[in-house]
């Protein structure tokens, strides 16, 4: 799968804020989205709200702003498991269908402590493993924006770290099975007849090193920031939009 441009990602967003408005959420179901966007626990911890400012911001604000999600208390598990059911029962009428905004919601919430790691992982060259354009397929696909498994798939630390997060996540919470929006046997195929069979050994590599001062912005680190203001911040930036 080829990478997305800047251009491509915001023409994304807007097709995106289209859908949302083009299809009548019930009450009950604006009511839980506007409830979450203001959750003083979502608000206080290393959730999606955090990853707003990415909108409009530069890479290096994007790596500060990182700085400052990756920084902060992770959020409880009881929290946003609470918090994606309290959704699944609040926007039955709009998971049933498969809106896709409510169904993305749902699985960021049920899958926010891995994507968190995930996100705050650190590449060989000391930047995010989120603002990495090797992890933009791989990340697209687990979170369900796109239905087809990456073909160039990249077998570097930073997809390691992040497969291996979250398969080890649905091991020990085998419930969020349900939430996972993708074929995960099919997937574990494709990785290790790519990357190997100890690829997925359940192992997370040491991704944690400080970041290190880069001079200049390369046009593949923009394009990671672009990916991430599209899967996080655009998202509930049309969220915010929606419920006020």
């Amino acid at each position: 799968m080829k990478f997305l441009s800047m251009n491509s990602l915001f023409v994304f967003v807007v097709v995106a804020f289209n859908c949302v408005f083009a299809q009548t959420l019930s009450l009950t179901c604006q009511q839980e989205q506007a409830k979450l966007n203001s959750s003083s626990d979502l608000n206080n911890c290393a959730s999606f709200v955090k990853l707003m400012p990415l909108h409009g911001a530069t890479m290096q604000n994007s790596a500060q702003i990182y700085d400052s999600y990756c920084s902060a208390p992770k959020c409880s598990d009881n929290t946003t498991t609470n918090d994606a059911n309290e959704l699944k029962t609040q926007c039955q009428q709009e998971l049933a269908a498969k809106e896709p905004f409510t169904t993305y919601l749902k699985t960021v919430l049920a899958f926010n402590s891995p994507l968190r790691d995930s996100l705050c992982f650190k590449n060989a060259s000391g930047g995010y493993c989120g603002l990495d354009e090797t992890t933009a397929a791989t990340l697209n696909y687990i979170l369900g924006l796109n239905s087809t498994q990456p073909a160039n798939l990249n077998c570097n630390d930073c997809n390691k770290a992040i497969l291996n997060t979250f398969m080890n996540y649905i091991k020990q919470h085998p419930e969020s099975q349900a939430d996972l929006p993708i074929d995960q046997s099919s997937f574990q195929t494709l990785v290790t007849s790519k990357c190997g069979n100890s690829f997925l050994d359940g192992s997370v590599p040491n991704t944690s090193n400080p970041p290190k001062k880069s001079s200049g912005n390369s046009m593949h680190a923009l394009s990671s920031i672009g990916f991430m203001k599209t899967i996080i911040a655009a998202s509930f930036i049309i969220l915010i939009v929606y419920v006020i």
